[in-house]
């Protein structure tokens, strides 16, 4: 495992900014930790399936992950992925966004990631730093936030639910037959899931499916095989849902994956 460790990747008491430049192999895991800093994950090639307290992402080339401070989070690579990240004290630095996102990332977004993922750290950020994190602070907040994050249910309702999803992804239980099973009136599930996800519960469990979809083909399943798997009667419909999420096919996306342009 090739691999860059910047001092900054070492965050402790009195760092203002670091980078890390590090390079991966396919299946590692990096285990659960936080940091008290804020947190950019960005990949040059591969994907990054990150599981924390605020949620669940899978972060292809093309995005990056906003980190909020302290958010315990575990890290699984798909492919070998080069991952370039920036911690930034937002004691130091206001205006990072404080909850944590997913971000689109233009060719300067990925040029700026980069230089600050390699630059070095000093007790006091040099001029040409104050000035990067001035720019990634624009390009950070210049995105809205990404269709590629699955909340975390708390409530033991939507908590049961939601772990049938994710372990029968073909399932297509409507909301009504839940309430039934579980005795719960439809509108009052409606309204946890909107209240505590943020989405409908169609939504959550069509988010869920695509989200296993780009693990799928990280790791190199048939497009037919995983439309199959997912519920959709055709591969012709996955890719019409697919493309409608993210704007890409899924032979674009297994591309972006292994680093090369669509």
């Amino acid at each position: 495992m090739m691999s860059q460790l910047n001092a900054g990747a070492a965050v402790g008491t009195g760092v203002l900014v670091g980078g890390l430049s590090r390079d991966f192999a396919d299946s590692t895991v990096l285990t659960g930790h936080g940091h008290d800093m804020g947190e950019l994950k960005f990949a040059l090639s591969g994907v990054m399936v990150v599981a924390s307290t605020d949620g669940y992402w899978v972060v292809p080339p093309g995005r990056a992950l906003w980190l909020a401070p302290n958010v315990r989070h575990k890290v699984r690579m798909l492919g070998k992925v080069q991952l370039r990240s920036v911690f930034i004290n937002p004691d130091v630095f206001p205006g990072f966004p404080t909850d944590s996102r997913m971000l689109s990332v233009s060719p300067l977004f990925r040029e700026v990631i980069t230089a600050m993922a390699i630059t070095p750290v000093r007790a006091k950020p040099c001029r040409r730093t104050l000035l990067l994190i001035d720019l990634l602070l624009e390009e950070v907040n210049g995105y809205s936030d990404l269709p590629l994050h699955l909340p975390v249910p708390r409530d033991h309702r939507l908590a049961r639910i939601c772990s049938h999803i994710q372990e029968h992804l073909d399932d297509m239980t409507t909301l009504q037959e839940w309430s039934r099973d579980l005795g719960y009136d439809q509108r009052t599930l409606h309204r946890l899931f909107v209240r505590e996800l943020g989405m409908s519960f169609i939504q959550w469990r069509q988010q869920a499916k695509l989200l296993t979809a780009l693990e799928w083909l990280a790791e190199g399943r048939q497009v037919l095989s995983i439309a199959l798997d997912l519920g959709y009667q055709t591969q012709s419909a996955f890719t019409a849902m697919f493309r409608k999420n993210l704007g890409i096919t899924p032979s674009d996306f297994v591309k972006l994956s292994q680093g090369d342009g669509v």
